[in-house]
């Protein structure tokens, strides 16, 4: 007899991604590496669920997230009767799969499914989502009338003491899913016979980041390395014969930076976006700074350094762009990478009227570094990536992330800046020595930044040291 494999809604969305996805995460599920973003989306989509929850009072929460048996029969005994009611993560299951929907109304007797979503629009993914869910539910016995998705609506700004109600914007997909489900059944079965057999020889390829990271990425590369030195997407860029054969460094990059002038200032922010606003007047994943690096040379040789952080919880952006606004005077270049803080400072002043015009002053004095390295710089290290972290280890190994403590990357950044306000649903605030240890790290990781700008500089500017 063929053994048959309990499926969930996200087993078959992981297996649309890749057959091999699902296989390992059912056979070996040890072997995945789940990153800092996913971590991240995660814990935004528990606090995205939570809100959606609270703007419906009254409802009831199918709890047992461990005991699915026990799930079952309170979801059971929750429908039984007919009557109104609204039910959260109610648990059902059909062939061997089993579904917990987010959201489930009965209204005289019709039954709607909403399932709620981090994001800003529906995506494809949504789709076969709702439709697994669809099957599922009317094959239980459930009387199902409609299916909805809520996403977040972009637009809605908070208006602070709690009140979310505009949050969601929820589309009706009950047409836009029928051809869908009556595909779920074939789905299941490809499935249900792949898990029974060997790994499948699925090579690594766009898949493995569409529609999600997949966390088995780094294992699946290096076995493909081990079998015969395969590239992989991601793996560090093209075979080597297919890169520059040297580092090249345009004469025209050191005349770009030796016009720019005395003083010179190196400018970072770090900003932190909530799916669920916590700060009245701001808007769903709207990037806010709470922390900057800036760097200063007023002569050759003379380095100076300033910087901001804010982990009070307080909404940090006012105060963050006062200060930046004294630590970078009347004049002088402002150098960054890429155009990110240009649109942080036109954000700060659209925000702050009182602050706007010098805001505006100061935006017009940057200079991304980004365009000229791109323009100018080629090297083999760099595998065809312009990113800063790509060409750091180029010019200056010594400037090594991976050797700061706690915080190595803006992921990790915001996710400390979380925790050590007391925003990441955490439940309670972390201790003060915590506190000041994440504190430290965070300014540890934003002064690199902008010291690698300055070595970078240097480099396009003909001067190594």
């Amino acid at each position: 007899m063929t053994r048959t494999f309990r499926l969930s809604k996200s087993k078959i969305i992981a297996g649309r991604q890749c057959p091999k996805r699902l296989w390992l995460e059912v056979h070996r599920r040890e072997l995945g590496v789940y990153s800092a973003q996913t971590e991240a989306v995660f814990a935004s989509g528990h606090r995205v669920g939570a809100v959606a929850r609270s703007l419906r009072p009254g409802g009831i929460l199918i709890e047992s997230q461990e005991n699915l048996s026990q799930a079952l029969r309170d979801t059971e005994e929750a429908l039984r009767g007919g009557a109104d009611v609204t039910l959260f993560e109610p648990a059902f299951r059909y062939r061997d799969v089993l579904v917990r929907a987010d959201l489930l109304e009965r209204r005289d007797g019709v039954v709607r499914v909403v399932e709620v979503k981090s994001s800003t629009s529906v995506k494809d993914y949504h789709l076969s989502d709702a439709a697994v869910q669809a099957w599922v539910i009317a094959g239980s016995g459930c009387d199902l009338g409609s299916v909805g998705i809520a996403h977040i609506d972009s637009s809605f700004v908070y208006r602070g003491d709690g009140d979310y109600h505009g949050l969601f914007r929820e589309v009706e997909v009950t047409g836009q899913i029928g051809d869908l489900v009556a595909q779920v059944p074939g789905w299941v079965t490809g499935f249900q016979m792949m898990l029974a057999n060997p790994l499948p020889a699925i090579a690594t390829g766009a898949q493995c980041s569409t529609p999600f990271d997949c966390p088995f990425f780094a294992w699946c590369s290096a076995q493909e390395t081990e079998a015969g030195g395969l590239f992989a997407v991601g793996s560090g860029g093209p075979p080597a014969e297919h890169r520059p054969s040297a580092d090249y460094l345009a004469a025209a990059a050191h005349a770009q930076i030796a016009a720019l002038g005395w003083p010179r200032f190196y400018l970072d922010f770090e900003t932190i976006g909530f799916a669920v606003p916590v700060w009245a007047g701001t808007r769903p994943y709207e990037q806010l700074p709470f922390q900057w690096s800036c760097h200063d040379e007023h002569a050759p040789g003379s380095l100076g350094h300033a910087e901001f952080l804010d982990i009070s919880g307080e909404p940090p952006m006012h105060a963050c762009a006062e200060n930046l606004l004294l630590a970078l005077g009347d004049e002088g270049p402002i150098m960054t990478y890429t155009n990110y803080e240009r649109t942080m400072l036109r954000g700060l002043s659209a925000r702050f009227e009182d602050l706007a015009e010098p805001l505006a002053v100061i935006a017009e004095r940057l200079v991304d570094l980004y365009q000229i390295t791109r323009a100018h710089y080629r090297h083999p290290g760099l595998g065809g990536s312009y990113s800063l972290k790509a060409v750091l280890p180029t010019i200056a190994p010594d400037l090594d992330y991976a050797a700061l403590d706690e915080v190595q990357d803006g992921l990790m950044a915001q996710a400390a800046y979380l925790a050590a306000t007391g925003h990441d649903d955490a439940g309670e605030r972390v201790s003060e020595e915590r506190r000041e240890t994440l504190r430290r790290a965070l300014l540890a990781y934003c002064a690199q930044d902008t010291l690698a700008l300055v070595r970078l500089a240097h480099f396009l500017g003909g001067d190594a040291g």
